[in-house]
């Protein structure tokens, strides 16, 4: 562990190393270990490793590292001069503010599981368009990607959060079989629009454990509910948690949510209907814990 008085023991044989701050200084003294399994970095944000002649040669070093298998680089800007040895990678955790940087770096890593960009505690929002179908391997995908999210084979995905309605509802919902935690989030700088998420699509989720659709800044995302779903007699089997911010509803959403066996809790934050009441049967919510409206 590396922070304002530097570890006096040499780095070269440590499988697991942690820096705080100081990155330039560990930088040109430390950075030649061949065997590390993990390194974060966790201290300021901005600091670019791999542009001058010096840093461009720790680049190079890094990618020699073939046997690194978690790689959380926060706020840090790190160059990487080739980008085909990392074959063992499997965690990654970056800014998002700096997503943008690594996209190529990021789209090569094929065997890489978690992919996580929500260390950036202002909540940068990823407006880029992010190709993922390469990496067949992910079961992770954390960050806020409101520009184009695409993803390939999604066999593995086991959370998805969050994406925005229009990248969703091009997704081979059927093929999400794994999926267990997601979060829809609409996100609009200009004027006003209505963005529509079909319950159909949300009912082919069989695994979906935790389900959150949240609206801001201008965004009316609504439920779409079909003749098909209001038919059935349970949806979403597997749903413990729905947690809803900023949606419109079209009509009453609690004979759908009550058709979940398994929901322990609901969250309805600043959500709108205009219908007047909402109903539940008697038989209604048989394991609800957790009801809260704000």
């Amino acid at each position: 562990v590396y922070n304002d008085h530097l570890a006096q023991h040499s780095s070269t044989t440590c499988r697991r190393e942690v820096v705080h701050h100081l990155i330039r200084r560990y930088s040109s003294e430390k950075y030649k270990n061949k065997r590390t399994r993990s390194f974060l970095y966790f201290g300021k944000s901005g600091f670019l490793v791999g542009r001058d002649s010096e840093t461009m040669k720790i680049g190079r070093d890094s990618e020699t590292m073939k046997l690194l298998r978690v790689l959380h680089l926060g706020g840090l800007r790190f160059h990487f001069a080739s980008n085909g040895n990392l074959i063992h990678l499997r965690y990654l955790g970056i800014h998002g503010y700096y997503f943008s940087y690594y996209l190529a770096f990021i789209s090569k890593l094929r065997f890489l599981q978690t992919l996580d960009a929500s260390s950036d505690a202002s909540g940068h929002i990823i407006s880029e368009t992010v190709d993922l179908r390469k990496l067949t391997s992910l079961r992770h995908v954390i960050g806020k990607f409101f520009g184009e999210l695409l993803i390939g084979d999604a066999a593995n995905l086991q959370t998805l959060r969050s994406i925005s309605s229009d990248s969703w509802n091009k997704l081979k919902h059927e093929l999400l079989i794994n999926l267990r935690d997601l979060e829809i989030y609409e996100y609009s700088t200009s004027e006003e629009r209505r963005v529509p998420v079909s319950w159909a699509s949300l009912t082919k989720l069989r695994n979906l454990r935790v389900l959150k659709l949240r609206a801001k800044c201008g965004v009316y995302l609504w439920l779409e509910s079909e003749e098909a779903v209001r038919s059935m007699d349970v949806i979403s089997p597997s749903l413990e948690s729905v947690t809803l911010v900023g949606i419109t509803f079209e009509e009453d959403p609690m004979p759908f949510f009550q058709k979940m066996p398994r929901l322990e809790g609901l969250i309805l934050e600043n959500c709108h209907y205009s219908g007047g009441k909402m109903s539940v049967s008697e038989q209604g919510f048989g394991r609800l814990r957790k009801l809260c409206f704000f």
